[in-house]
């Protein structure tokens, strides 16, 4: 079959999985080096896919503002913001359309993009019937693999079986400097540890408690480990001071930032901790030193794709759930400040085994 010159990659969201597609992305660029490849997403994410090099064009799907216009009743904007995208999604005949996502949104995408080829997954990974729409479908072996390896099917049903470059992603000399600026000016020198409490909005669950968050940055700071940055998104500044006046002095809350500004952050950081978020998957892409804290999500579906990374879990038998109302929440309460820092001490560069 003729190689294909034209790529639709379809995998909207959320920052954890985007960036667990990325490997996948990766690999078709290496074996197709001359297709023009296209990512379609939504969201922030959108901000630092747009500087990678191994995509020639983001597509972004504005589903804040369509969501926002038809909840006002501005129909007419609506209408008009949803026919640009259409028509951006349609300026480009694709010889492959792939969809890493498998829900119903990305699906009907898949079918309104005018794609030769259709790839998705079968059944055993998609959701709502998806893999019924995709002319061709890959399964796995297991479905209890991570997603990485999982999206890596896909590249290699596409015939992209080289080993894939492990390599940091691009920002902006904007956005480097914008972390440069803030660290300089609030006297924040290495090493610099970056911790971050929160999960998204509807994850609370996923949660380690705030007040063991701030033991573990006081005896950092008390064994002179280094600066402490606390990391919060939209919603969680309130939250983040909070943790900081806990935490005592030499705690700095981290400047406000976009993904790409957040991944320059990081990235001049050296060790992370957090949980089971999106942030944690931007460090680990930031090849620093992960700690991650995994409570009731799988940890062998979703922990950090990369070798500079200690998982910390308690082998409960309720976990994996799902279960957002769990009263006990054991599985994460059974984690002590002391083994998350001894994980921290051990990680640390240059404190490593």
């Amino acid at each position: 079959m003729a190689e294909p010159h034209n790529i639709l990659v379809i995998r909207l969201s959320s920052l954890g999985d985007v960036l667990m597609s990325v490997p996948a992305v990766r690999a078709l660029r290496q074996h197709f080096p001359e297709a023009h490849i296209s990512w379609l997403v939504e969201g922030s994410v959108a901000s630092i896919i747009a500087q990678q090099d191994f995509i020639d064009d983001v597509i972004y799907f504005p589903r804040g503002a369509l969501s926002r216009h038809f909840k006002t009743g501005h129909f007419s904007t609506t209408a008009y913001i949803l026919k640009d995208f259409l028509k951006n999604l349609r300026q480009r005949k694709y010889d492959l359309v792939i969809d890493l996502h498998g829900i119903a949104k990305s699906a009907a995408m898949m079918m309104l993009a005018r794609g030769r080829r259709t790839i998705g997954f079968g059944s055993m990974f998609s959701k709502d019937m998806t893999h019924l729409f995709y002319r061709e479908r890959v399964n796995g072996i297991q479905k209890r693999i991570h997603k990485v390896d999982r999206n890596m099917l896909v590249a290699g049903f596409m015939g992209c079986t080289e080993p894939v470059s492990d390599l940091p992603l691009r920002t902006h000399d904007e956005s480097r400097r914008y972390i440069s600026d803030f660290f300089q000016s609030h006297n924040i020198h290495p090493p610099v540890f970056a911790v971050n409490p929160f999960a998204s909005r509807d994850s609370a669950f996923k949660r380690w408690p705030l007040e063991r968050y701030a033991d573990l940055i006081r005896r950092a700071i008390q064994d002179k480990m280094g600066s402490v940055v606390i990391i919060w998104g939209p919603g969680e500044r309130e939250e983040a001071t909070r943790l900081a006046a806990m935490a005592g002095e030499s705690v700095h809350l981290a400047c406000q930032t976009d993904i790409a500004q957040l991944y320059a952050l990081l990235a001049q950081c050296s060790v992370y901790i957090g949980g089971d978020t999106g942030t944690t998957h931007l460090a680990s892409a930031a090849q620093i030193p992960v700690v991650s804290l995994f409570g009731p999500t799988d940890f062998i579906v979703n922990r950090p794709y990369s070798r500079k990374s200690v998982i910390i879990r308690k082998d409960v038998p309720c976990s994996p759930c799902k279960n957002k109302t769990c009263k006990t929440r054991e599985c994460l309460m059974n984690i002590s400040v002391d083994e998350v820092f001894e994980a921290v001490r051990k990680i640390t560069p240059g404190n490593e085994a």
